[in-house]
């Protein structure tokens, strides 16, 4: 997974309000967890399970809630 040089423009989806992306593999998620951690933004990981989509990974990018964009 190749990462653009604005992490942000990666985060397409939402999730509880937040910018979020979906992930299948830890390691994809670590990935960008990390270029998070480089470029110091607040995120959140969470795991999810379901009988139809099995594990899937979702970074939420914390601070940049849908709520605060339109305040703004």
């Amino acid at each position: 997974m190749q990462l653009p040089s604005n992490i942000e423009d990666l985060f397409t989806q939402t999730h509880d309000g937040f910018k979020a992306m979906k992930l299948r593999s830890a390691s994809e998620a670590i990935m960008v967890e990390n270029a998070l951690q480089r470029a110091e933004k607040s995120y959140q990981t969470k795991i999810t399970r379901s009988k139809k989509r099995g594990r899937e990974f979702i970074v939420l990018l914390m601070g940049t809630s849908e709520e605060a964009a339109h305040a703004a």
